[in-house]
């Protein structure tokens, strides 16, 4: 079940406060350094909750917020548990006769804060490259909560994770090498890292673990096996080469060990930032049976893809003509139809146009479209079945030299079944020999008058 839909409805109530004063580059921060993380719209959202902290708004509904950043409520949600999980926000809700949510905002880390920061720093490296990184960093260098409320913030693990598919593409070969010489990936409740284990486990190899295991490293420890999913095994390899002779653990030696082993086990050396909660697309097509008709099969491909996918499937080179993506985008929107919708049309004046795209043509039938309120793939469907003489009509208007036809499968299996309906009986050969003799009389009747007259 959508756990949006569990946990958060419009008409829920919430008040927003600030735990402490925002500092003065929090903006800076924000923009900059967090905003490529959790993306613009959760940043959007932050800062319309720290404006109406400020202006001590009472309470509101989730109504209100969805039309200030013109976004639906799944994305609302989507965007608050990553202000959870990235630390500038803590949700708690009192469950009365109206559910109330308070979202407590936490000012964001300062520039300087932010890169001192092991876990984050390494991420916005990752996410935007070394160089860039190197550039912003060298550039950049109290809520009252009622009682008896229940903390509903989602942490960082239980929001992201950095687990990577490995490459489709790779050969067989190579990948059974990696399978034998690499360790398998750490499963999700394997991630905690067992620092008593790895004490008792360096004291038999004679390590100072006092010396290592400080409280800055033990933080450095546990976000780098989060980042880069290694394991407590694969972790005590990894101090062992990363302390020297005076029993220092060298940081940027045991984050290069963790690089190469999340790069190994996972053929990618870029750990990226990955809801686990499934997203709106994933969930309704989960929700959705598998059709068993070929017409149901189409359908789902129609409401699954983008006119853009429709004319790269077209497309010799798999490439789609810029000019008419453009194009079709445009009668999209301009006539409010869906994607669905317009995936049709795509493909009906595809098969039917001589695999041309026609601005007017295409125009013609999307206004019709829209005039009949036409909202999903099927009805489009239906509509060019039966509307066939019609848009044929425009057609004959559109080209003066008549080419052949060719025509979609689910097209002509309808006009196939109309064509029979309408078709006309043949004629018996007793009825033909009779108009023949009616034809005759008529002809002789009509010669014997001329000659009397």
């Amino acid at each position: 079940m959508n756990d949006r839909i569990k946990s958060l409805l419009p008409n829920d109530r919430y008040y927003t406060k600030l735990q402490a004063s925002c500092h003065e580059d929090y903006v800076l921060a924000l923009t900059h350094l967090y905003q490529p993380l959790i993306g613009i719209q959760a940043v959007s959202i932050y800062l319309t909750m720290v404006n109406e902290a400020k202006m001590n708004r009472d309470c509101s509904t989730h109504h209100h917020i969805m039309n200030m950043v013109n976004i639906d409520l799944d994305d609302f949600y989507e965007a608050r548990i990553k202000l959870e999980a990235i630390g500038l926000l803590k949700t708690y809700m009192a469950d009365t006769d109206v559910r109330t949510y308070y979202y407590v905002l936490i000012p964001p880390f300062s520039t300087a804060a932010f890169f001192e920061d092991s876990m984050l720093s390494i991420l916005l490296e990752h996410h935007i490259g070394q160089k860039p990184y190197n550039d912003l960093k060298r550039k950049l260098i109290s809520s009252t909560i009622p009682d008896q409320v229940s903390d509903q913030t989602k942490s960082f693990k239980d929001v992201f994770s950095t687990v990577q598919k490995p490459a489709a593409d790779l050969p067989a070969s190579d990948s059974t090498h990696e399978q034998e010489s690499t360790p398998e990936p750490a499963l999700e409740e394997e991630m905690k890292v067992d620092f008593e284990w790895l004490e008792q486990s360096l004291r038999k190899n004679n390590m100072n673990t006092a010396k290592i295991f400080t409280t800055e490293n033990r933080s450095l420890i546990n976000n780098l096996a989060e980042i880069y999913q290694v394991d407590t095994i694969y972790l005590e390899k990894a101090i062992l080469w990363s302390v020297n002779e005076n029993m220092e653990l060298l940081k940027d030696e045991l984050h290069e060990v963790c690089k190469d082993y999340y790069a190994k086990t996972f053929h990618t050396e870029k750990p990226e930032l990955q809801l686990k909660i499934n997203n709106k697309k994933e969930q309704s097509n989960d929700q959705k049976p598998v059709p068993q008709s070929k017409e149901g099969k189409l359908i789902q491909h129609f409401e699954n893809i983008t006119h853009r996918e429709i004319l790269e499937d077209f497309s010799r080179t798999g490439v789609a003509s810029e000019q008419e993506v453009k194009m079709i985008t445009n009668a999209m929107f301009r006539h409010g139809l869906p994607q669905s919708v317009i995936n049709v049309l795509v493909h009906y004046v595809l098969q039917k146009s001589d695999m041309k795209l026609t601005r007017n043509y295409i125009e013609k039938i999307a206004t019709h479209w829209a005039r009949k309120n036409v909202k999903t793939a099927k009805q489009a469907m239906q509509l060019a079945k039966s509307e066939a003489k019609l848009y044929q009509s425009w057609g004959k208007k559109r080209n003066t030299h008549k080419k052949k036809e060719v025509l979609p499968e689910w097209f002509k299996k309808e006009s196939q079944s109309e064509q029979q309906k309408t078709k006309q009986p043949e004629k018996s050969e007793q009825d033909i020999q009779k108009e023949k003799q009616e034809l005759q009389e008529a002809l002789k009747n009509m010669s014997t008058k001329s000659f009397n007259h």
